[in-house]
């Protein structure tokens, strides 16, 4: 028992460092009318960390790496969104990931389709919250509603690019990933 919480907390770290790696040492710049966007690795380990810890594990390192990227780069206004954004996703997709993986009852392929719908689902539900996150954003900081949905929609390309990345690295790094983590747990 005290072996397996000690692994849990290990797994916790690790994903919570490879999160926070994941943006810190690959970025590239998307150009948008909201914010500063850029692709990066972060969210596939956000989604891993889930999809193999579990929706309540993989939102609290998932949460814990983004925060920390947040906290030493200069996002610190972004902070309650990414927190917010990160559980709600983490916890709803993971819920999900449960229900069809036991449905798979350990087919391998059946497994793998339901990691992929699911890094799909999370990447849908990011260009969805980030969109009207950046839409009551700009109203409250005055715009009108129009103007508002316009620059959100301008910066959705960026997000729509981060979160289509996202899922096609999850659906080739799933298995091996998946493999891997059975072996240390």
């Amino acid at each position: 028992m005290r072996d397996r919480k000690v692994k849990n907390v290990v797994s916790m770290a690790f994903f919570a460092a490879v999160t926070f790696l994941g943006i810190q040492v690959f970025r590239i710049p998307v150009p948008a009318a909201v914010g500063t966007p850029f692709i990066h690795f972060g969210h596939v380990f956000v989604v891993l960390g889930m999809l193999l810890q579990g929706g309540k594990r993989g939102a609290a390192s998932g949460t814990a790496g983004l925060v920390i990227f947040d906290l030493l780069n200069g996002f610190v206004q972004s902070i309650p969104q990414v927190f917010c954004e990160t559980i709600i996703k983490c916890l709803l997709v993971g819920a999900l990931f449960s229900i069809l993986k036991e449905r798979a009852k350990n087919d391998r392929k059946k497994e793998w389709k339901a990691a992929v719908l699911c890094a799909v689902v999370y990447a849908a539900l990011n260009i969805v919250i980030e969109w009207t996150m950046q839409t009551i954003l700009l109203l409250v900081s005055g715009s009108g509603f129009a103007a508002a949905a316009a620059a959100s929609t301008a910066s959705i390309p960026a997000t729509v690019v981060n979160a289509v990345f996202m899922a096609m690295i999850v659906s080739i790094l799933y298995m091996p990933a998946a493999r891997a983590y059975r072996k240390f747990i």
